[in-house]
């Protein structure tokens, strides 16, 4: 889950990059083509770049090293007093949140589809200048792949021969390509304005390019553009059509911008650098970067240097990090004195992965050490209250819920060890445990 949301956040960051320098270069700019290949490659770029592995990441170091945060796990309890607490964290509901709208998106675009290819099925063909038509006045002056739509009434009237060159363009260059790209990629990143931005910059441009392409041919720009003002908008949103471009088309025609240079999409190669050196510093395996190692320190295994995010993070089980939640959940026994007495709340436990494996529990003085702070100010295993309106407990009943989990998590198996540039190494976490009762 974790995993997914810095996947979303690298790639929105890279595409925000990518997006800022385009509306800077490129949005004076009438070489068209050129715009249409560096906007598919913002479409591209931002999926591959999070997708890079770990080894070739760059490093980005901390002051302070902190430890991993697994995700939490819940241990449910009965007792004299109850809790109103959901099983759901935060994390789950945005998941699912997040999934929900995502599905709905995605829905809707299958529902566009189904509808341009029943129209594509059922509508009915016909000639017109030496180019196969297909008659829809629901989808009327617009393409689809190699299919072009057309309102039979408007083969009289003098726009449709612009009407036609246009489409024809669309559907020459594959336009339907780049728009349903780009309705995937909106979908993916519903929750960015920057998206929905880069949207439309895509459809307006693909406008453009076949009206550029249309006055090549020699057409009269006044004329053109009275086929464009008189002409009906369609409404299929898959399909390349007006729509609200008409003012934005009109405009850009009757601007004097220069031809730009192609030299211009050598500019991907250095903003993919920097896109990848941002995301770099985001590290998927867990919300905090540091793969710098601390100091050397003794804790109650062999003296060892420890690391917080390493190329390579230790696999429970042959799994990810947060496998090991499985492992506590059905191996963590509530104290009964405590589920008794009603006492609940959260234990931080931070322990270490060493070079073989084994999870170490460190002593306080090791944690001071790790951490860089007075002993004083280190704690191991930490309590926290669910409810901070809820009265503190007895300290013998938080400690009874410390013991517990130190138990079960110093008896873990083994795992499969770190890895920093090929070399087995040791690495901290902290992991959260929630004690509620039913």
């Amino acid at each position: 889950m974790n995993n997914l949301f810095a996947y979303l956040v690298e790639l929105n960051i890279s595409l925000m990059i990518l997006y800022v320098a385009y509306k800077l270069f490129f949005e004076k700019d009438k070489n068209f083509t050129v715009r249409r290949i560096y906007l598919l490659g913002v479409l591209i770029l931002p999926l591959l770049l999070p997708l890079l592995p770990s080894s070739i990441r760059m490093p980005v170091g901390q002051l302070t090293p902190i430890s991993i945060n697994l995700e939490e796990v819940t241990i449910f309890g009965t007792g004299s007093a109850s809790n109103n607490t959901g099983t759901l964290s935060f994390t789950s509901v945005l998941l699912i949140f997040y999934m929900i709208i995502l599905v709905m998106g995605f829905i809707k675009v299958l529902l566009q589809l189904s509808r341009i290819t029943s129209a594509i099925i059922h509508s009915k063909r016909f000639e017109a200048e030496g180019i196969t038509l297909l008659a829809s006045k629901r989808l009327h002056a617009s393409s689809f792949f190699s299919f072009i739509f057309i309102d039979p009434a408007t083969v009289k009237d003098n726009s449709f021969t612009h009407i036609l060159e246009h489409e024809s363009i669309h559907k020459r260059e594959w336009h339907s390509i780049d728009r349903i790209l780009v309705e995937i990629f909106v979908i993916i990143n519903w929750f960015n304005p920057v998206a929905w931005m880069f949207r439309r910059s895509v459809i307006e441009n693909l406008e453009y390019l076949a009206d550029s392409a249309v006055l090549r041919k020699g057409t009269d720009p006044t004329k053109y553009q009275l086929s464009i003002l008189n002409q009906y908008i369609g409404s299929a949103s898959l399909s390349n059509q007006f729509s609200s471009q008409i003012k934005n088309r009109i405009n850009m025609l009757n601007k004097n911008y220069k031809l730009g240079s192609r030299w211009k999409l050598a500019l991907l190669l250095p903003l993919a650098v920097i896109a990848f050196i941002v995301v770099s510093c985001t590290e998927k395996d867990a919300p905090i970067e540091q793969i710098e190692p601390v100091d050397e320190i003794a804790t109650q295994a062999p003296e060892m240097q420890v690391f917080t995010v390493v190329e390579e993070m230790p696999k429970f089980n042959g799994g990810e990090p947060d496998e090991f939640r499985m492992y506590i959940a059905q191996n963590l026994i509530y104290p009964p004195e405590a589920s008794e007495a009603g006492v609940t709340g959260k234990i931080f436990i931070k322990f270490i992965v060493d070079k073989e494996g084994k999870v170490v529990i460190p002593d306080q003085e090791a944690m001071a050490q790790i951490e860089g702070k007075p002993l004083g100010e280190v704690v191991v295993a930490a309590y926290r209250k669910i409810n901070e309106d809820a009265e503190d407990p007895d300290e013998k009943y938080i400690q009874m819920l410390k013991e517990e989990v130190k138990r079960v998590v110093s008896s873990s198996p083994d795992w499969t060890p770190g890895k920093q540039r090929g070399n087995a190494v040791n690495v901290i976490f902290t992991f959260p445990i929630k004690f509620v009762l039913q």
